[in-house]
């Protein structure tokens, strides 16, 4: 009877003791399967944040571009409105010039006015420079 009740205890014990150990085993399994699923997960959530940044990154650069485009049909504009407006001035002391009805203050006037803006020009022109090679 005695060796019967400690075989039924060092059954009991053995049992419980593998049940145990078996749990760990299960649990140890899961673990490393939600490791492995966090890993691909992590690893998809990076590629999707790398191509968002890129595409944003690619609409910055759109605008960019855009931006300095406009600005340089803005200074081409500018200097095509000042040379017309050099033009005009040019006939303007010519034609006073030939009628002689400009006084010489007038054509030191008009003759300074066609100088600045002709300095003018230039600066756009350089500005313009600038603005393509950024392009």
């Amino acid at each position: 009877m005695k060796k019967l009740i400690v075989l039924m205890l060092v059954v009991l014990t053995y049992s419980i003791g593998y049940a145990q150990s078996d749990s760990l085993e299960l649990t140890n399994e899961t673990t490393v399967e939600r490791q492995k699923e966090f890993k691909l997960v992590k690893k998809k959530v990076e590629k999707s944040e790398a191509a968002a940044k890129k595409a944003k990154k690619e609409v910055a650069d759109l605008k960019k571009k855009e931006k300095f485009k406009k600005r340089y049909n803005v200074k081409e504009k500018s200097i095509i409105k000042q040379e017309k407006q050099i033009y005009k001035l040019k006939n303007q002391l010519e034609k006073g010039k030939l009628k002689g009805t400009l006084a010489p203050v007038d054509i030191q006037k008009m003759s300074d006015k066609i100088v600045k803006i002709k300095l003018k020009v230039m600066n756009e022109e350089e500005k313009l420079k600038k603005v393509k090679h950024k392009m």
